[in-house]
């Protein structure tokens, strides 16, 4: 783990190269407008001629939308072009195309504000219309949060603090470098001995990885991270290098997976493989293809080798489809190795929407179910979560009015190593602004039956804002029984939530949460509260 820090160093030295020098831009931003006219200031525009095309960076693209007709050492006049509406304080971008002298006039607008006496002012090196599209870009977010689980079983109560952070950075100092992470942080009150014993019971670092942009085709990232294009494989602690060729992306990784213990590094679990992904975009949809080979060791011995292929489709319009198939290519049988070509794991989806109201789906499920690292889902709907995961199913959502919508899910599911199949329900409807509350509420049920248990969950939802866009709260009532066939017990709850969301300013926000749950023996209640401050 020490070797990492070093790695890190070692390739971005290796990867430091100049930038290229293209065409050179001016910034500048609107100061005023009139009637007629458009006003823009500078810090010098020696380099900007009567009759120059001032743009602004809208996605990749620099659209033209003034046209200059006169200007002083640090400001311009210009006329409109184009659709796009510009307001003050808004960014424009001038290409110059050579130096000039300055000229020493002095515009007198309708604005007096905005006459000003020529100042000679040194010209910032101007940067390329490439380094433009690198413009940096942070965004982030910390937080902290307590959980406390109450309990009047013999097990008795325990309260855990949990530390966040995730953060995205983008062309760092607008350069060809970018950052993420996601780290966690978190530990049972008196229990500080098991955090010293092994610092990874405590931190989770879900993603922590560094990027570098060799060209506008090539990236390499370094660290750990999950790819999208390949999200089946997991986090992988290594290398990433991506190559874009027209439609198509070639990727290769080399690398580790996390322990599947405790989420550390565990550098005898090495996985190496690459993927070959095409995409195109039409004026109705796009479509994304993506096949992918992998091997993954544990030590020096094969473990897994698989091949998995993804596939994304909006072309025909009001059509999504979305499937993906996981192979397994290799086995040990008897202690000898032999090359295979299972299907083990597949996922279809086709959805249809036929009108503004009305939209069907459905989908095939052959997926394993989800391991989590950390959750705080109770047990009745972690029971819930598993059985309705994998089989048949088909959903219908239907929207009568702008404030009534309904739905339901129809799953089956048959397995060889269960004596009975496996059927479930799910069934709601909203309304949206109750008269006489002023607020939304959602009923909905859910009907499980399989091999092993018989249940049924009734739930009512309510929510509304209290101060709009500053002030949410909500609540929930649940009744949960579960009836088991082997032993003819039951489980019987009642489940309620409260909580309240309060935007405290644009970037600060407070929640707390409450849940208790009362069964005829004990009850358990839950009391979850969360600072969070973005950047």
């Amino acid at each position: 783990m020490r070797t990492l820090p070093a790695i890190v160093v070692i390739i971005l030295l290796c990867l430091s190269t100049p930038l290229r020098a293209q065409e050179k831009f001016l910034e500048g931003e609107i100061s005023y407008k009139s009637s007629q006219n458009t006003y823009a200031k500078f810090s010098n525009t020696e380099s900007i001629s009567v009759g120059d095309t001032l743009y602004v960076k809208k996605d990749s693209d620099f659209v033209p939308v003034l046209v200059v007709n006169n200007k002083s050492s640090i400001s311009v006049i210009g006329m409109a072009v184009g659709d796009i509406k510009l307001a003050k304080g808004d960014k424009i971008i001038a290409f110059p195309t050579a130096k000039k002298t300055p000229e020493k006039d002095i515009i007198l607008t309708e604005d007096p504000e905005y006459n000003t006496e020529i100042v000679e002012k040194t010209t910032p090196a101007p940067r390329t219309k490439q380094e433009l599209n690198r413009e940096e870009q942070i965004r982030g977010k910390i937080s902290a949060s307590s959980y406390s689980n109450l309990s009047s079983s013999s097990g008795g109560s325990n309260h855990r603090m949990r530390y966040s952070l995730s953060m995205n950075a983008k062309n760092i100092d607008n350069s060809k470098f970018s950052a993420e992470t996601y780290i966690r942080f978190s530990h049972n009150s008196g229990e500080w001995d098991e955090v010293k014993s092994d610092i990874f019971n405590a931190l989770k670092i879900y993603n922590l990885a560094i990027c570098y942009d060799a060209n506008q085709s090539t990236s390499i990232w370094l660290g750990r991270k999950i790819n999208r294009k390949v999200s089946n494989i997991g986090a992988v602690d290594g290398v990433q290098v991506e190559k874009k060729i027209g439609n198509f992306s070639l990727g290769a990784i080399a690398g580790s997976r996390p322990d599947y213990e405790n989420y550390s590094f565990n550098f005898d679990l090495m996985q190496f493989g690459g993927y070959l992904e095409h995409s195109m975009k039409t004026k109705v949809g796009s479509m994304q293809n993506t096949v992918s080979f992998f091997e993954q060791k544990y030590k020096s011995n094969t473990d897994r080798r698989f091949a998995y292929y993804q596939h994304s489709n909006s072309l025909l319009k009001n059509l999504f489809l979305f499937a993906s198939f996981e192979v397994d290519l290799y086995k040990l049988e008897e202690e000898v190795s032999k090359n295979t070509f299972d299907l083990t794991s597949m996922y279809l989806s086709l959805r249809y929407r036929v009108s503004k109201q009305l939209s069907l789906t459905g989908s095939l499920d052959r997926r394993k179910n989800v391991v989590y690292y950390e959750t705080f889902k109770s047990l009745d709907f972690q029971i819930l979560e598993n059985e309705t995961r994998q089989g048949i199913r088909f959903r219908v959502n239907y929207r009568p009015t702008n404030r009534i919508s309904m739905g339901a899910n129809v799953g089956h599911r048959s397995r060889k190593s269960e004596v009975e199949d496996s059927k479930n329900l799910y069934a709601f409807v909203s309304y949206r602004n109750v008269p006489g509350i002023n607020s939304n509420a959602t009923l909905s049920t859910s009907v499980l039956q399989t091999h092993y248990l018989d249940g049924i969950i009734y739930k009512l939802r309510l929510t509304r804002d209290i101060i709009p866009g500053k002030l949410f709260a909500g609540l929930n009532y649940s009744y949960v029984n579960y009836q088991y066939k082997f032993n003819n017990n039951e489980l019987i709850q009642h489940i309620g939530e409260a909580n309240i969301s309060w935007r405290i300013n644009k970037k600060l926000s407070f929640s707390a949460n409450y849940e208790g749950t009362f069964e005829s023996s004990q009850n358990y209640s839950r009391l979850y509260l969360n600072l969070i401050k973005r950047f």
